[in-house]
C-alpha cells in the first residue's frame, strides 16, 4: 500500500495558523517561543514558533481538509479520505514501533505506556517575525574577581615605587661629582696662590708681551668621495586588457587600461536588474539574503544571473528586501536547487514556502 504523506500542507498551514488539526488524530499547536541564549555555544538564537503535539485535538475543523482540497484541486470528501488513510497508516505504524516522521515539523512515537509523544524539530522558520534572522555567535565577558583585581593593581604599582627610588639614586651621583670636582678645584687653587706669595717666581716670568708664536702643522688628508648610485625606477607597463576587481558591495567589475591614450577607463556595469510578477504558483523560493538597502539587494540579483541562477527581488517584508536564487513550483526542484547553492555558493541558503 501506498504510503500517503500531508506533511507539505501541515506545514504550509504553520506558517500562518498557530493550531492545525488531523482529524481523529490529533493537533499541532504553535506556540511563540522569544530569543534565547545557548551558554554552551555562546549562540543567541532569535525568536520562532515553538511546535508541540495535543492528541485530544481531534474534532474536524475543516482547516487541514479545505487546504488539501485547494492545493490538489479535488473535491472535500476526496481530500478527507487521504488525511483519513494517513491516520490510520500513521496510528498502525506506531502500533508496531515505528516512528511517524513529519517534515519540517517534528517525529511522533510511542512510549513504553503506549502513549503518543512528540520530538519537534531544532529549527524552523514559522514565525514570519523573524524571517531572514540568523542564529548569532556572541563572545563572554570574562569578569575578573576583586582579589585577582588587588593582586594585579599591587604588581603596577611595584614598579613604579621601584623606578622613583632608581631615579633618585641617578640624581644624587651628578650632585656629588659637581661638588666633589669644586673641592679639588679649591684645593689647587689655594695651593697655587701660596706659592706665589712665597716669591718663588720672579717678575719676568709674567711678561705678557714676550709670547713664544704657536706652530700648528695642518696634516690634510685625502678624501675620496663615493660615488652614489642611483636605482632606476623601471616603469611598469600592464597591456591593454581588463583588471577584473570587486566593489565595497561585492558587486564584480573591470578596469580597461590602454597603453596609447596612457589612461585607465573605468568600464560601469550597467547591469538592470528587471522586476517581473511572479507566478501565483511558484511558492517554494530558495533564499539567498535579506538587506536593508534595496541597491545590495539588487547587486545580489545581478550577480546570481550573472551565474546562471534565476534571481528575483521576492518583495519587502519589514524593511527588508528578499532576495531569491529561484523560485519553483514544487518542493522536489526547490531542494534539489538548495543543496547545489548550499554546496557551491552559500551554506546559508534556506528554503521559504510562502505565496508572493
Amino acid at each position: 500500500m501506498q504510503k500517503v504523506k500531508i506533511d507539505l500542507y501541515i506545514s504550509d498551514l504553520l506558517y500562518s495558523y498557530d493550531c492545525v488539526i488531523v482529524p481523529d488524530f490529533g493537533g499541532f499547536v504553535a506556540n511563540y517561543a522569544s530569543a534565547k541564549i545557548n551558554p554552551i555555544q555562546h549562540r543567541l538564537i532569535p525568536p520562532s514558533k515553538l511546535i508541540s503535539f495535543n492528541r485530544n485535538l481531534k474534532t474536524n475543523d475543516g482547516l487541514l481538509t479545505s487546504h488539501i482540497a485547494q492545493r490538489k484541486s479535488i473535491a472535500y470528501e476526496e481530500a478527507k479520505s487521504i488525511i483519513d488513510a494517513f491516520v490510520s497508516q500513521s496510528i498502525a505504524g506506531l502500533n508496531q514501533g515505528d516512528k511517524i516522521y513529519i517534515e519540517k515539523v517534528g517525529t511522533l512515537y510511542l512510549d513504553p505506556e503506549n502513549n503518543i509523544q512528540f520530538k519537534a524539530e531544532e529549527h524552523n522558520d514559522f514565525l514570519l517575525d523573524s524571517f531572514g534572522l540568523e542564529p548569532l555567535r556572541v563572545q563572554p565577558i570574562i569578569r575578573e574577581s576583586k582579589h585577582t583585581v588587588i593582586e594585579r593593581k599591587i604588581k603596577e604599582s611595584m614598579p613604579l615605587i621601584q623606578n622613583d627610588e632608581k631615579k633618585k639614586r641617578k640624581l644624587y651621583w651628578p650632585a656629588a661629582a659637581v661638588i666633589l670636582v669644586l673641592f679639588v678645584s679649591t684645593l689647587f687653587l689655594n695651593s697655587t696662590f701660596n706659592w706665589i706669595n712665597s716669591e718663588n717666581i720672579h717678575q719676568s716670568s709674567f711678561d705678557i708681551f714676550e709670547r713664544s708664536p704657536a706652530t700648528y702643522q695642518l696634516r690634510i688628508s685625502d678624501l675620496k668621495l663615493n660615488s652614489t648610485k642611483l636605482l632606476e625606477k623601471k616603469n611598469i607597463d600592464y597591456e591593454s586588457g581588463y583588471v577584473p576587481y570587486f566593489t565595497l558591495d561585492g558587486e564584480p567589475t573591470a578596469i580597461t587600461i590602454d597603453n596609447n591614450d596612457k589612461e585607465s577607463i573605468i568600464e560601469k556595469d550597467n547591469t538592470e536588474v528587471v522586476l517581473s510578477p511572479l507566478n501565483k504558483q511558484l511558492k517554494f523560493h530558495v533564499m539567498g539574503g535579506c538587506f536593508s538597502d534595496i541597491s545590495n539587494a539588487k547587486g545580489l540579483v545581478s550577480r546570481l544571473n550573472h551565474l546562471g541562477f534565476n534571481a528575483r527581488l521576492l518583495g519587502t517584508y519589514k524593511n527588508l528586501h528578499a532576495v531569491s536564487y529561484s523560485s519553483f513550483a514544487t518542493r522536489e526542484e526547490a531542494i534539489e536547487l538548495l543543496a547545489k547553492v548550499k554546496n557551491t555558493d552559500n551554506p546559508d541558503a534556506w528554503l521559504l514556502v510562502k505565496p508572493f
